[in-house]
């Protein structure tokens, strides 16, 4: 068997996540058999969780397994049931299939009739049956990335579908941000928590980014992601972009690129903040930008 951080390289380039990949794996393959159900993958900033969704999808796509998506973003995070339009719009012809007021609830929702203000419990009904529909054709994979950002009828909705998908082949799978309640808060969810990189799998994840690197900066650059890949990556190709000549005095406190950036600027605008055990410095408030 393959050393931890290395083995995952032929299952999706994720190093260090076996027991991890080995979950949704599992979970892919119950639906493809039939059983659905429903997963909450929670983890600091930049741990990996789009990665592993993406990699349930590689899985999915490779078993006939139909994936719908949506992505949180927080500039809708106020619009109602954008989140659910956008995981549900593949699929919103079926809607047309739908009890009358089901129908009349779900398209209200979404701006598309004149039904006035539809009754949550009917939307969610109608929700569940538009993915019970499409699964009836072939299983159905429901991914919910940076489901921090969605607006809150759209978590509300998910919560009630997920409680009732254990029955039929479609899943649902969300990743969400530590600290905040995920769409399924409350609704008994199993959940995923996905920690940082362990020491062998990050040191592997920052050689093959940057290798040669002087051992003074590798190491430093080790201690200060604490194991978070995105930090490894971003720290790296900053500290790299800096200094040339990769000295090994580097400042007291890391560059951050643009992404880390706004990784920063997303999570001071509107999430509570992470544990003191936060993986990277953050910036000072008068970080240059």
């Amino acid at each position: 068997m393959a050393a931890r951080g290395t083995g995952n390289a032929a299952r999706g380039g994720l190093l260090g996540r076996d027991r991890e990949l080995e979950v949704l794996t599992a979970m892919v393959d119950r639906l493809a058999a039939g059983t659905g159900g429903a997963l909450v993958v929670r983890g600091e900033a930049g741990v990996g969780k789009s990665a592993l969704l993406s990699a349930a999808a590689v899985r999915a796509a490779e078993s006939g397994i139909r994936l719908l998506s949506a992505v949180g973003v927080q500039s809708e995070a106020n619009l109602p049931f954008a989140g659910l339009h956008q995981l549900l719009r593949p699929v919103l012809d079926l809607a047309q299939r739908l009890p009358a007021r089901q129908r009349a609830a779900l398209l209200s929702a979404f701006g598309m009739s004149e039904a006035g203000s539809p009754e949550l419990f009917l939307i969610g009904l109608a929700a569940l049956e538009v993915i019970s529909d499409a699964a009836a054709a072939a299983p159905v994979l429901m991914l919910a990335d940076d489901a921090q950002w969605f607006d809150e009828p759209s978590r509300a909705v998910l919560a009630f579908v997920a409680r009732r998908l254990a029955a039929g082949p479609a899943a649902l799978l969300v990743a969400v941000r530590d600290g905040i309640a995920p769409p399924c808060d409350g609704a008994g969810l199993p959940e995923l928590r996905l920690a940082g990189l362990d020491a062998s799998a990050a040191a592997t994840l920052l050689d093959s980014r940057v290798p040669g690197l002087d051992p003074l900066v590798r190491s430093r650059l080790l201690a200060e992601a604490a194991g978070n890949p995105l930090a490894l990556v971003e720290f790296s190709a900053a500290v790299r972009a800096g200094q040339p000549d990769e000295s090994p005095l580097l400042p007291a406190r890391l560059p951050l690129t643009a992404r880390l950036e706004r990784t920063f600027a997303a999570r001071d605008a509107g999430c509570p903040p992470l544990p003191a055990q936060c993986c990277w410095p953050r910036p000072p408030t008068t970080a240059t930008r």
